[in-house]
């Protein structure tokens, strides 16, 4: 995970507009959906789900079951621009998004799942959030679903997120010591996942066989080693570096220290 910048990400200017438009009755969902977020964040009322607390407010999808109606993924806005802020790759896992799902209608609508950060079930009034939403993968966006734990998750809008993470060079992943927000983030989004370590290793084998033999040469300081923004596992990457880069420097310093003189013997 990265810090992600939204300069740029903003909704249109009739965004409110189009949400109500797809509403019965959307002053009837927004009083609702205040009321519901009033009630006790871990509350059984709450677990449950707006749908379950206010269906008449809700219209009917496809199958006929209420639900909130998907303008996110419908107006194809939304996709580009959290893409753009990511560019393409998931928010948490860093996995290549754009090359892994085919998407529909080109670049005017990149692949990939919007996934909101605050569940809507549980925060319905932040469901049309345009700060609320992020591009997910698959795995990482329906392992995370509706769940959402006292104190929430590592937001990768917010402050150095990849710091609250530590990438070994196999590709495993663990929480700073005393982070229970990034313990819980890798355990609910399940970034420990197989196959995402795996590939995650992979990269981060890749780049050191590149990165390794330019430590220490001249013209090669170590911000030109490291990826800059958003990349598939850049920060896993970049974390790897550094320890190599420390690595590489305590073992020249070693071996420029002089060596102590032995005393002279007596006689």
């Amino acid at each position: 995970m990265i810090r992600l910048r939204r300069e740029g990400v903003e909704a249109p200017a009739d965004w409110r507009e189009t949400v109500d438009a797809a509403f019965p009755d959307a002053a009837a969902f927004w009083k609702k959906a205040k009321a519901f977020e009033k009630l006790a964040e871990q509350g059984a009322k709450r677990k449950r789900g707006f749908t379950s607390y206010a269906p008449d407010v809700l219209p009917a999808n496809r199958k006929g079951k209420r639900d909130f109606p998907p303008v996110w993924r419908a107006e194809a806005c939304v996709r580009t621009a959290i893409a753009a802020m990511s560019q393409g790759f998931c928010a948490y896992c860093q996995s290549p998004v754009s090359s892994t799902h085919p998407g529909t209608r080109g670049k005017e609508r990149p692949p990939g799942q919007v996934d909101h950060f605050r569940p809507k079930a549980r925060f319905p009034a932040h469901a049309y959030d345009w700060n609320n939403y992020f591009l997910a993968c698959m795995g990482c966006n329906v392992a995370k679903g509706d769940a959402w734990p006292s104190g929430g998750y590592v937001r990768p809008d917010d402050g150095e997120p990849g710091s609250r993470f530590v990438f070994m060079r196999s590709g495993a992943i663990r929480a700073r010591e005393g982070d229970e927000q990034a313990k819980r983030t890798i355990e609910d989004l399940d970034l420990r996942r197989d196959w995402l370590t795996w590939h995650r290793g992979k990269a981060i084998e890749r780049y050191l066989k590149y990165v390794v033999p330019l430590i220490g040469r001249p013209g090669f300081p170590l911000e030109k080693l490291l990826i800059d923004g958003p990349d598939e596992f850049s920060e896993a990457i970049n974390q790897n570096v550094r320890r190599a880069w420390a690595k590489a420097t305590r073992k020249k310093a070693t071996t420029l220290r002089p060596r102590p003189r032995r005393a002279r013997r007596a006689g």
